[in-house]
């Protein structure tokens, strides 16, 4: 019998190889993008890389003259 999960999401910032079962915070390890069943809780688990913004500064050459 199944427990009430943790929560239906999490993520593993800056990693594209762990993943973590939301319902019971089992480590999965690198599974992969698809689908599994948590070996732990038997919840069905999706497991995705997923794209998160940044913005960027650099120092660039202080010598260029092209600025906006």
């Amino acid at each position: 019998m199944r427990k009430e999960p943790f929560s239906d999401h999490c993520s593993n910032p800056n990693r594209d190889d762990h993943w973590t079962c939301p319902a019971c915070y089992k480590d999965l390890g690198n599974v992969g993008e698809h689908t599994i069943i948590c070996p732990d809780c038997g919840n069905k688990i999706l497991c995705t890389i997923e794209y998160e913004p940044a913005c960027h500064a650099r120092l660039a050459d202080q010598d260029d003259e092209e600025t906006n």
